[in-house]
């Protein structure tokens, strides 16, 4: 939704409803059809353990609300490619992808699994339901806007563990040859795979990819994208497309920066709402018109009904408040002065937002994707006429509403943690473990830096030797990974400042 699904979570077309949907084969000829009503019956008791917080000053009546919420989660903007259920149906994911289904969705693929709900797998699936066709499955803004943090769900916070990158590749081999000859030849499921199949390779660019997992090129796609229409579906040279890994942010940001309108990591697309994201769209071989005519119109829709109304979880821990308000203090001081750039905050989710963009030193892989050859693919696309896209001079001081659940930190998630952000940039960690995400360090706020307590003894030497070249390693030295810049330590100058104001940044 805010432009930060990577390529092949789009281009994937479905791609991960369809190891997803995997759960499903050995009962789906049986299974009454998925329709609307039925998960609407079961709404409420699928989202009874799934933790987001709405405005209180929405107007609008609870059943209004709850509508729009439930089309959000199970909207697919009118898709035009699909993964059908046959495909699961013949057992191809058990022969072509190996493990269990909850360890391909939830580790391999890094989803996270909906496990109120009996029809669904994971968050991010949404099924076709007009009860007429053979179930089959899409993608929407849900695979990268929820996580799992200490076994909670987290609706609208940025992903932690998706990997575009592997599910791409498993679903280019699941609708190929031999697996999509399992599937009865000449039927409609058999041309839905072979579609697939063929916009997985000829939508794929090498800029596209990102280097470590939960981390995003959606900008550099949406550029191949634009380019590619006006074209005749060639894609742009390689040396043309810029690469800037980047985190996804937390939609409950939306409400601070609708005021301002400038959107994204860099703030380079002005407007009302962050249109970008319909460019995700055109990965599934979609014309301008259908962003036109259907995509824009329902992204516009979800921020008006939906996102503008999100606001950040509180946090679920203990704090310290005497400590926080010595923080609060700090916050606000002319010496450390955060405020100047990231906003005044109200403690319930609200802040006055100034929206600075500023170079502070960090990683420019990211600014630098916006070039000249970008923005004249924009201007010659129909988005231009939705808003202006332009070259940036820094990244977003970004709201820190919900900045506990926003891990890990700067715009390329090169930080793991509060403690390490707010101290000194010599002492950050040099690699982390991308999986280590799901459980939370209450002590230093944000992510543990391994899973296996054996790893946590190694030197950091010893990790960047053993895991350099692995993309569930977040590695700093990957291009467009650093992790310099936001050095704040000769402000804060002591640990205890350091703690007092972390403890008052779990109030936001």
């Amino acid at each position: 939704m805010t432009g930060t699904r990577s390529h092949a979570a789009r281009a994937a077309i479905a791609l991960v409803t369809a190891v997803c949907a995997a759960s499903w084969w050995t009962r789906a000829s049986t299974a009454p059809p998925l329709t609307r009503d039925a998960l609407a019956t079961s709404f409420d008791a699928d989202m009874r353990h799934v933790v987001y917080a709405w405005d209180p000053a929405d107007p609008r009546p609870e059943s209004v609300r709850k509508q729009a919420l439930f089309d959000f989660i199970y909207e697919t903007y009118d898709a035009s490619a699909w993964i059908p259920q046959s495909l699961f149906d013949s057992n191809v994911v058990t022969q072509a992808v190996v493990g269990d289904v909850d360890t391909i969705v939830r580790d391999k693929v890094g989803l996270v699994l909906w496990r109120d709900n009996a029809r669904v797998k994971a968050f991010g699936m949404a099924p076709n339901t007009s009860g007429r066709e053979s179930l089959r499955w899409t993608v929407n803004c849900l695979v990268c806007h929820t996580a799992d943090i200490d076994g909670v769900t987290y609706f609208g916070a940025g992903t932690k563990t998706f990997d575009e990158l592997w599910l791409g590749e498993a679903l280019k081999k699941l609708t190929s040859d031999p697996w999509r000859r399992l599937v009865s030849s000449g039927s409609a499921d058999s041309a839905l795979i072979a579609d697939a199949n063929r916009i997985l390779n000829t939508h794929h660019h090498d800029k596209i990819d990102s280097l470590t997992r939960a981390r995003s090129t959606a900008f550099a796609a949406s550029h191949v994208e634009l380019y590619m229409r006006p074209h005749d579906g060639r894609l742009p040279a390689v040396e043309d497309v810029g690469r800037g890994d980047v985190k996804t942010p937390p939609l409950w940001h939306t409400a601070a920066k609708m005021p301002v309108g400038r959107w994204y990591t860099d703030g380079s697309f002005h407007g009302p709402f962050p249109l970008m994201a319909s460019s995700m769209e055109l990965e599934k071989d979609r014309p301008f018109d259908a962003l036109v005519t259907v995509v824009v119109p329902k992204i516009k829709d979800e921020f008006e009904s939906v996102v503008q109304y999100l606001r950040p979880p509180p946090y679920p821990y203990e704090i310290d408040h005497a400590l926080a308000e010595r923080g609060r203090q700090l916050f606000y001081s002319k010496e450390v002065g955060c405020f100047a750039c990231h906003g005044v905050y109200d403690g319930r989710g609200q802040v006055d937002w100034p929206g600075v963009h500023t170079d502070v030193g960090t990683d420019r892989g990211r600014l630098d994707v916006v070039s000249a050859g970008f923005i004249d693919a924009f201007v010659h696309s129909p988005l231009a006429a939705e808003g202006r896209l332009r070259t940036s001079e820094g990244y977003a001081a970004t709201p820190l509403t919900g900045v506990w659940a926003d891990f890990p930190y700067l715009h390329n998630g090169s930080v793991p943690t509060l403690y390490h952000l707010l101290g000194p940039a010599s002492e950050r960690p040099p690699i982390f473990q991308v999986m280590a995400a799901r459980s939370f360090d209450r002590a230093q706020v944000g992510q543990r830096l391994t899973i296996d307590p054996a790893d946590a003894a190694l030197a950091p030497d010893e990790l960047m030797r053993r895991y350099s070249a692995n993309r569930d390693w977040f590695n700093t030295q990957r291009p467009g990974s650093s992790n310099a810049g936001h050095d704040l330590w000769a402000r804060i100058r002591t640990n205890a400042n350091r703690l007092a104001v972390i403890e008052y940044l779990k109030t936001l």
